[in-house]
């Protein structure tokens, strides 16, 4: 366990801002908090191409995962490396009966407490569930099983959107056989947003900030070569494709800021280079 994985969370700020432009819940209120007068001239634009790209590929992913994560009706959720999103908080404000565990490492974690302390404070939240946060590096085997035991009992949801595809093959081995064994004794299901293929989808990439940190963490070497190979991957360790989640174009916010006929240029470039990311319900075998 010597990796330093605290380099992957300053992403997750980034992140948080571009998410800050859609109606995902709680992501504007985060941002002002955390990036004070930054978000409040980066709201307004200009945004470029580049941008807007990632910004409907973002909303995109977190309203996949939760169209699936609805669908199973499980009342324990595990969200593991969940940066600044707030799902759980979301969740545990509007279902009664939810128990919902969020993750990430430490120092994010901390962060995010105080964070999610501030939001309920300041927007007078009455939480119907139950929110809890912990420090979990994802790989722990042992840290793993103990946040898991402090969850109720019954089947339980493990979910994930940007871990993967920063996670070596050994490294995704590895995780898969602790969440597969966790699967195995409480039942339930694995749903990651983070089935990413290999796509040259620029000639020439723009050397942004974003593109050397993808670029650092060795992003695009770590996905799958295509949707077949990630099916006989999870297959091999132990996980049956439950189902995927379907389209969520109908429910994206971020689309207001693309110009209809970049959107048209978008639609023509999917059909030629396919699909380049999915989001799967995995059960253990």
């Amino acid at each position: 366990m010597s990796r330093d994985y605290s380099s992957i969370t300053p992403s997750a700020k980034a992140l948080l801002l571009t998410k800050a432009l859609t109606t995902i819940p709680f992501m504007a209120d985060v941002a002002r908090i955390v990036c004070d007068h930054d978000f409040d001239q980066f709201k307004d634009g200009p945004f470029d191409e580049l941008f807007l790209k990632r910004l409907v590929h973002f909303e995109s992913r977190y309203l996949s995962l939760d169209s699936v994560l609805f669908a199973s009706g499980s009342l324990n959720v595990l969200e593991i490396s969940s940066g600044f999103s707030f799902r759980g908080l979301n969740m545990a404000l509007n279902h009664p009966n939810i128990f919902y565990q969020d993750t990430d490492l430490p120092d994010l974690i901390t962060q995010k407490s105080l964070l999610c302390e501030q939001l309920i404070k300041q927007e007078h939240l009455n939480l119907k569930g139950k929110l809890q946060l912990s420090a979990l590096n994802a790989l722990d085997q042992a840290q793993f099983e103990q946040v898991v035991d402090s969850m109720p009992a019954g089947r339980i949801s493990i979910i994930n959107e940007g871990l993967l595809m920063y996670l070596s093959l050994e490294e995704k081995v590895r995780m898969c056989g602790i969440i597969h064994k966790i699967l195995k004794k409480k039942g339930g299901y694995w749903i990651t947003a983070d089935i990413y293929i290999k796509k040259k989808l620029y000639e020439n990439p723009i050397p942004d900030a974003f593109n050397q940190f993808l670029d650092a963490h060795h992003v695009e070497d770590q996905k799958f070569e295509s949707f077949e190979e990630a099916a006989t991957f999870f297959a091999e360790q132990g996980f049956k494709l439950v189902t995927k989640a379907t389209s969520v174009w109908h429910q994206l916010s971020s689309v207001k800021y693309v110009d209809p006929t970049m959107l048209n240029k978008w639609v023509k470039q999917s059909s030629e280079i396919g699909r380049i990311r999915e989001t799967w319900v995995l059960k253990a075998v």
